[in-house]
């Protein structure tokens, strides 16, 4: 009897097992993502719903990239025999994520030649999805004058890249020194980084930053 009940809630595990698998969806991104040359850069890709994929293979790949993998995760650590060499000691994974169903792959200092579609896949799952990545080569541009304003006055600080290239999937930092002005990453502004001094005072241009416009406006200047 207890053999019975056992198995029959063995079967009963598999089967919500087999079924979750079936529902559960590899995603990645519909919107392209933009990096600079010289820029870190995240592919998100992930489990929805949240699925753990610690003990799955994650393999990355790029076409046109025939016979090497841009990264290949199995047994818990990456197999450099079969990463290509343009992105050895380039890319990782974040494996205390993977529980969560997390296996976005970062590409440090990216190139021109990154650029391109990628797929990353999970094979024993069945599963894949695509991210493109396009890469800028633009310069950042100030002002090549002194921008005067009186105390207690607004004023903007002009800067954008040229070429244009959207750059609302990026990190943008204004810095005064050491201490941090204005810090806009993850498509959004992140206050919690900022300089205690320029809280509430700082915006960027977010509806013109898809044209390459990351000038900052400064209100109600101090000394």
């Amino acid at each position: 009897m207890m053999e019975s009940v056992f198995l029959a809630l063995l079967f009963t595990c598999l089967n919500l097992t087999v079924l979750l698998a079936a529902q559960t969806q590899l995603i990645g991104s519909h919107q392209p993502i933009v990096a600079l040359v010289g820029d870190d850069v995240l592919l998100p890709c992930h489990l929805e719903p949240a699925v753990s994929a610690t003990y799955e293979t994650v393999v990355w790949s790029k076409a046109g990239l025939e016979t090497k993998y841009v990264h290949y995760h199995q047994d818990g650590r990456l197999l450099f025999e079969k990463q290509d060499p343009s992105y050895f000691l380039r890319t990782r994974l974040f494996r205390d994520e993977m529980l969560s169903g997390n296996v976005s792959m970062k590409i440090f200092s990216v190139k021109l030649s990154d650029a391109g579609t990628y797929k990353c896949s999970l094979p024993a799952m069945k599963k894949e999805a695509e991210v493109e990545l396009i890469v800028g080569q633009s310069d950042v541009i100030g002002s090549d004058q002194p921008v005067k304003v009186l105390v207690s006055d607004d004023i903007i600080l002009p800067c954008h890249l040229e070429p244009p290239l959207d750059v609302t999937t990026l990190s943008v930092e204004w810095r005064r020194g050491p201490a941090l002005v204005h810090v806009y990453r993850n498509r959004r502004n992140d206050p919690v980084s900022q300089d205690q001094n320029f809280k509430g005072r700082t915006s960027l241009f977010q509806d013109e930053m898809t044209r390459g416009n990351i000038s900052l406006k400064l209100t109600d200047v101090n000394e």
